[in-house]
């Protein structure tokens, strides 16, 4: 079973509303819980005011699935974000995504950490083949950017 988490800090100067619509228009039905930060120490100077969560199934990556089907930055997605944030046991990946983009739509993997903070996902899969349906689905092989075979969301989480 695949499994998703996706979280936001939002910090002082943002406008938590913005922070919400970015995330909530990446992720289909996802359900934000505002949690405290435990941060003695702020590294960058300023402290995040807390922070945006939220979890669920595959469901969560439909809206995300089709953005970047419409923006063509699938081979753009799976090299700066899956192929690095692949854990070692496969079982695992984590991404960072612009909120400035997502705030209007748009699917984007900041080139390094971002002053304000990004929105994290971590994705979980029950074996490294269910890892593999899930790149398969949601980012498949491309020729000149259009994928060379499309799966349905059923193909992650079979057998």
């Amino acid at each position: 079973m695949i499994s998703v988490k996706v979280s936001a800090a939002v910090y002082p100067t943002e406008d938590p509303e913005k922070v919400i619509k970015a995330v909530s228009g990446l992720f289909t039905g996802i359900e934000l819980q505002q949690e405290p930060i435990d941060t003695t120490e702020p590294e960058k100077g300023v402290s995040p005011s807390f922070l945006l969560t939220g979890k669920g199934g595959l469901d969560l990556l439909l809206t995300l699935h089709g953005l970047i089907r419409r923006e063509q930055i699938i081979d753009s997605i799976r090299n700066k974000a899956f192929n690095k944030g692949l854990s070692r046991d496969e079982l695992s990946v984590r991404f960072l995504l612009n909120k400035q983009a997502a705030f209007v739509g748009i699917p984007s993997v900041p080139a390094e950490e971002e002053y304000m903070g990004s929105i994290e996902v971590i994705i979980r899969a029950d074996s490294s083949e269910e890892m593999e349906r899930l790149f398969e689905w949601l980012l498949p092989l491309t020729e000149e950017g259009v994928p060379v075979v499309e799966m349905g969301i059923d193909y992650v989480e079979m057998g």
